[in-house]
């Protein structure tokens, strides 16, 4: 009989709960990382709501503490006129990700208030892409579904989502890795990103059990030109 060969596979780690952590992921049949559920944090610009960026701070201590390695990063904000550059500076923090080897990607806006667990609790879902239901501060829905979706009911998944808190596994982009994903606006709205995305077989979830607040209403540039539209949505049959 042939003498079965056994292949040297052998991890030396940081401490007990890196370990820990490892071997949860690898029972469940999780994909191994050199540093898993490590995240860096991309806030969109500087420019914070009051008491934003404290708990902002409090979240990203919280996902230290429960053992994530975690890094905020306010990436330079690159836009001209309001909202003009946002794809630009989300390309600079997935390509920022993925160079420098972190696991996710949380993409937040500066207007975001989110719960202090909110990172540790959408890290364990371990799906490619989740968002917390955001809700308006307002306490309109501003033409949204997000906003009236049924809470806690775990994971729904969606179509599209908005992109004001929205957590990524990075190998999500390495098929863009030396190409842009996100397009600045005009016209590249989130259906159009997430449409991309579907093509590459991600669709994103939505977090029923986790709620964030957001200071602004959602701006669409498309929305207020004055356009005629004509709906010749018809099917027809041979």
């Amino acid at each position: 009989m042939k003498e079965k060969i056994i292949l040297l596979d052998k991890r030396w780690l940081e401490s007990e709960h890196q370990k820990e952590m490892v071997m949860a992921r690898k029972a469940q049949g999780l994909p191994a990382h050199v540093g898993p559920g490590s995240t860096l944090i991309a806030a969109m610009g500087n420019h914070w709501r009051d008491g934003c960026l404290d708990a902002v701070h409090e979240m990203a201590n919280k996902a230290f503490q429960a053992g994530y390695p975690v890094c905020l990063w306010e990436v330079p904000d690159r836009c001209y006129k309001p909202y003009d550059a946002l794809g630009v500076m989300r390309n600079s923090a997935y390509m920022r990700a993925l160079e420098e080897g972190w696991e996710y990607l949380l993409y937040l806006d500066n207007d975001i208030l989110p719960p202090s667990d909110l990172l540790v609790r959408l890290l364990e879902r371990h799906v490619p892409i989740v968002s917390p239901i955001v809700l308006y501060s307002d306490g309109e829905d501003h033409g949204l579904g997000m906003p009236k979706m049924d809470r806690n009911h775990g994971l729904a998944l969606v179509s599209s989502c908005v992109l004001s808190c929205l957590l990524f596994r990075t190998s999500v982009f390495l098929p863009w890795a030396l190409i842009p994903f996100w397009q600045d606006a005009l016209g590249a709205d989130e259906n159009y990103h997430f449409q991309r995305l579907a093509m590459a077989g991600h669709l994103p979830f939505v977090d029923t059990d986790v709620m964030v607040t957001a200071y602004s209403p959602p701006h669409y540039p498309l929305d207020s030109v004055d356009r005629t539209c004509h709906n010749l949505d018809e099917t027809f049959g041979g």
